[in-house]
């Protein structure tokens, strides 16, 4: 299943696409007010639409240089004509020119800016196939290595493991459902990494033609209005009888600033960010006492620079209860575990665990640091205090070298 947020999003796009029964009403929802609010809210939702579309609506979603949008042409962005159902490149010949020659892009967009641009998804289908899956939707293969993400069509989603070893939905995708809407969303978080590093900016493209079918004949003389809601959010709108078109743009910019989009990435590879810390029952050894000891780094110290201070070793063991272990060893697709280490697929790694002679699982300070916080609350909360010392084999492999 793809994501929460995800299927969320289709439900508001089919309920947006439902014409409501009163007169009045009605008259107020072809001016697509509650669509525009969609996509206003929708700019600071932790999933975007980069693709959708209902029964009445088209968003379609483009990474463009932000050198381009500092004052844009809002007369070239409202001229768009594009869609993701177009070709990443093709065979060109003619022209006279002589033989045959591959032309990337190209196809017409309506806008010199969004010619710039990079299409995120693009939408394929199978001519001729009439079993299920005639109809895709394929991953810019640039993002796709960017976040490490994979298809996996039973989730219906481009996914990786996260920090707990549970599958994220990075790009969730959903082609034509009971709802008569198509979906493609991304996560915001990674999507902003990937504007910020690449300089560019996310412009949402938007139809919403509503109407009474068996009513609507043609459009009248009536004029089109331009809106410019903001120097983000503009378009042309037209009223006539039951029906309605509202065609524009916005331009989706980042919730934080580039310099901290980017710092916030780079300080989580080198493990720098910002981080919170359990605090178990362990043997301070050093002090000879039972005491709370945090796994935050600056609560403990090591050999080195002990002589500063009279804080507990990082390698104070704490203990708890046997049953931790079950979690990990009932779900052996997720953990492995071995005499002494734990392991989280593609995530996180316990070393140093062991058994004490009366049965209690124990592990030092410093390796429970290393675990992400929802996991010490989980060790945390069959933590205990010691009945025995660490086991044998504990105090010859870690502290005596054998």
């Amino acid at each position: 299943m793809p994501s929460f947020d995800h299927k969320q999003l289709i439900r508001k796009i089919a309920e947006l696409d439902s014409p409501p029964a009163d007169g009045m009403e009605f008259a107020e929802w072809i001016k697509a007010g509650e669509h525009l609010g969609f996509l206003q809210e929708n700019a600071r939702s932790i999933e975007h639409v980069i693709y959708g579309s209902g029964e009445y609506s088209f968003i379609h979603a483009m990474a463009v240089p932000e050198q381009l949008l500092e004052t844009p042409d809002k007369n070239d962005l409202l001229a768009w004509s594009c869609n993701p159902f177009g070709y990443a490149a093709s065979y060109v010949t003619g022209g006279g020119r002589e033989g045959m020659w591959v032309e990337r892009g190209g196809d017409l967009v309506g806008s010199k800016i969004l010619e710039k641009g990079t299409q995120l998804v693009y939408g394929r289908t199978f001519e001729g196939w009439t079993g299920e899956g005639s109809d895709y939707f394929e991953l810019l293969q640039e993002y796709a290595h960017l976040e490490d993400v994979h298809w996996k069509r039973e989730y219906g989603s481009y996914c990786r493991f996260d920090s707990h070893g549970d599958l994220d939905h990075v790009v969730s995708i959903t082609a034509r459902n009971d709802d008569k809407v198509s979906l493609v969303s991304f996560q915001r978080e990674p999507l902003e990494v990937y504007l910020a590093a690449s300089n560019q900016v996310l412009v949402q493209l938007f139809d919403f033609t509503l109407l009474d079918r068996p009513l609507f004949t043609s459009w009248g003389d009536e004029p089109e209005q331009l809106i410019h809601e903001s120097d983000d959010l503009f378009y042309r709108q037209k009223v006539s009888g039951p029906a309605a078109y509202t065609r524009g743009v916005q331009i989706i910019r980042p919730t934080r600033s580039k310099a901290e989009i980017l710092s916030s990435k780079q300080a989580s590879w080198l493990g720098r960010e910002k981080r919170e810390y359990a605090e178990f029952i362990a043997h301070d050894w050093r002090n000879k006492r039972i005491t709370k000891i945090s796994t935050a780094p600056s609560a403990t110290t090591n050999y080195f620079v002990a002589h500063e201070n009279e804080l507990p070793f990082e390698l104070s063991p704490a203990f708890f209860k046997p049953e931790v272990l079950l979690k990990y060893k009932t779900d052996r697709d997720k953990y492995q575990i071995t005499d002494r280490n734990i392991y989280c697929r593609a995530a996180w790694h316990l070393r140093g665990f062991d058994v004490n002679e009366a049965g209690q699982v124990h592990a030092y300070i410093c390796d429970l640091r290393k675990l992400p916080y929802r996991e010490q609350l989980h060790w945390l909360s069959y933590n205990e205090e010691p009945k025995a010392q660490i086991s044998r084999r504990a105090v010859e492999n870690d502290f005596q070298g054998k």
